[in-house]
């Protein structure tokens, strides 16, 4: 059991020392998240002040509301990543699809209602139709309560849990895994459902995002958003994949590319939202008031959508 990347102490004291060592790993992607997570942070604070305080429009072109709830969500991914870490058991089994599954829906959910947004005010730039964030927060809950009602079924009747099971190298080790009623076959079952179930909810946003790629948007805000959804449906339909392909790799090369494909998803979607914002008030404005130049139909923020001269904006 010395060095063969399964954690089978609790102490990790059989996998110091080794060539490929999960303890080395576990540093350097704690390292991460941490300096992530403090990033994640800065974003808050960074949306506090500059979409409520001193209210800039760079800020609230971009629904300050939805920005604070898709930081908030990128905590808790990343926070749901440390469950990963150390020897499997049954609460870290658990925490780790909670966390995660709930983190990824609020956050595309989050991207799908701002791109709705500006293509309901693209398909009729004369006429204007406020839709108010309390109605998109609404829209948000409904879309995250099936993810809470799978999770819910997923717990109850296929608990994750540490077992002990031989794996590829014909040793027992602790593992999680589905257990209960649907024994092993619950992990995919659910998870599939809950991949599919987002992978739905990424392709409207994806026909959204097409549908609205010529909007002249304020501060770029319909581009930025269509990038991320881009992206994150390049990195769910390429990851999946290539982790099932590579199940015999080795658990140090598994654990790596889920944790990394992880990490990349949230912290592209959230420097995408929040780095082009901070660059403009810090950089371009000198954290002084925008004057809008460009001709457009209809603008909206936080505080609802305004009148103009041509082409819909977000």
């Amino acid at each position: 059991y010395r060095c063969d990347e399964y954690i089978d102490c609790y102490n990790m004291s059989d996998e110091w020392g080794c060539s490929v060592s999960f303890p080395i790993v576990f540093i350097v992607i704690g390292i991460v998240l941490f300096l992530l997570v403090c990033f994640a942070l800065v974003c808050i604070i960074f949306t506090v002040v500059f979409g409520y305080i001193f209210r800039r429009k760079r800020v609230r072109a971009a629904s300050p509301f939805f920005l604070l709830m898709m930081a908030g969500a990128t905590i808790v991914g990343y926070g749901g990543l440390y469950a990963f870490f150390g020897q499997p058991d049954t609460v870290s089994c658990n925490f780790r699809i909670w966390l995660i599954f709930l983190a990824v829906v609020v956050v595309i959910s989050s991207l799908f209602v701002k791109s709705f947004r500006v293509w309901r005010l693209y398909r009729s730039p004369t006429e204007i139709k406020a839709i108010p964030d309390w109605q998109l927060v609404l829209f948000v809950a409904v879309t995250v309560l099936p993810v809470i009602v799978v999770l819910a079924l997923w717990t109850g009747i296929g608990t994750p849990s540490a077992v002990v099971e031989e794996q590829s190298d014909d040793k027992v080790h602790i593992v999680c895994r589905s257990d209960g009623l649907t024994g092993a076959a619950g992990t995919y079952i659910f998870f599939f459902i809950l991949v599919g179930y987002i992978g739905i909810i990424l392709i409207f946003g994806a026909m959204l995002s097409v549908a609205t790629r010529n909007v002249v948007s304020t501060f770029n805000e319909s581009r930025l958003i269509a990038v991320s959804i881009y992206n994150l449906v390049f990195l769910s339909c390429s990851v999946i994949p290539i982790v099932f392909v590579l199940q015999n790799s080795g658990p140090v090369v598994i654990w790596c590319i889920e944790v990394i494909a992880i990490i990349y998803g949230f912290s592209a979607t959230l420097g995408l939202q929040f780095i082009p914002k901070m660059y403009g008030i810090f950089i371009r404005d000198r954290l002084k008031e925008t004057k809008l130049t460009q001709s457009a139909g209809q603008s909206t923020s936080g505080d609802g959508p305004t009148k103009s001269n041509s082409a819909a904006i977000f």
